[in-house]
């Protein structure tokens, strides 16, 4: 009765063991679906807010964002959209456009983005620099921007 009741605990153990493990990987992996929509609440250099798609993934603290404006027309020579989270104090991030029109123009040098620190808005940028934008014609710009939330 003692062996029997020792084998029936230790396969207790081995199944809470497994539950853990399966518990961790699900925290570790990236399931599909993950992608959620969002709608800017604000944006500032068009009209209207762009047509197109705005997603965000978060993964703890890191938000990942995608944006592929299809449609939008130009008001200011500024550009600036949103975030679905505010983002951390602690640091400021920066990168390149996938593509981005100009006055109805696809721009043949890079363009880019930035996330100020503590920032609820995501920043565009004509050329690699602060270059701004034609305040007229077609603005679209299509980009991959990572950023820790506060």
């Amino acid at each position: 009765m003692d062996k029997l009741m020792a084998t029936l605990l230790k396969m207790a153990n081995d199944i809470a063991d497994l539950r853990r493990d399966v518990e961790d990987l699900k925290r570790r992996e990236i399931p599909a679906g993950l992608w959620k929509a969002w709608t800017p609440a604000s944006y500032t250099g068009w009209s209207s807010l762009p047509s197109g798609g705005y997603y965000y993934l978060c993964i703890g603290n890191l938000v990942v964002i995608r944006i592929a404006m299809t449609a939008g027309t130009s008001n200011t020579n500024a550009a600036s959209i949103s975030l679905p989270f505010t983002a951390a104090s602690t640091n400021a991030t920066t990168g390149t456009n996938g593509y981005a029109t100009d006055n109805g123009t696809g721009l043949t040098t890079a363009s880019r983005w930035d996330i100020p620190a503590s920032s609820t808005t995501i920043n565009f940028y004509k050329d690699m620099v602060a270059g701004a934008w034609t305040a007229s014609g077609t603005k679209r710009i299509y980009c991959v921007a990572i950023y820790e939330r506060a």
